[in-house]
């Protein structure tokens, strides 16, 4: 009777057998100083997030510290950063009463400190509101 890390190795060991093998051919035509090609080290990161870093690295014999890094550049490739700055809109609706003649808004933010700030805008004033609330936040 086979135990359970045994059989996890040879399901792992055959979810990478593809990749092995063509990084087997590689290896067997190579030139002597030839780097690996881009797509397979692109393969071997994007087999990272189905087998682990450990063992591909282990089963396709590549440094671990060299493809852990090529998967966390990759990683920060992906990722968007994050918004500074929201902008919301009100949805369009019925034109503004004749009672009010100018738009109005309320703004409050409080930063990490815990210093607060209202705002409350009318008109064309929030234009400006990027700049104040980088400023409120930044100091």
């Amino acid at each position: 009777m086979a135990s359970t890390g045994k059989a996890v190795r040879r399901a792992t060991l055959e979810g990478l057998l593809p990749l092995k093998e063509q990084f087997d051919q590689w290896r067997a035509a190579r030139r002597r100083g030839e780097k690996i090609p881009a797509q397979l080290w692109e393969a071997a990161v994007n087999a990272t997030a189905e087998h682990g870093a450990y063992r591909v690295s282990r089963e396709l014999c590549l440094d671990y510290a060299v493809l852990k890094r090529r998967g966390a550049l990759a990683g920060e490739s992906t990722q968007l950063p994050a918004p500074r700055f929201v902008e919301l809109r009100a949805p369009q609706g019925e034109p503004m009463p004749a009672s009010q003649p100018e738009p109005q808004c309320v703004v409050e933010m409080a930063n990490a400190r815990g210093a607060t700030m209202r705002l409350q805008l009318r008109g064309n004033a929030l234009g400006g509101l990027p700049a104040l609330c980088h400023a409120f936040w930044s100091a």
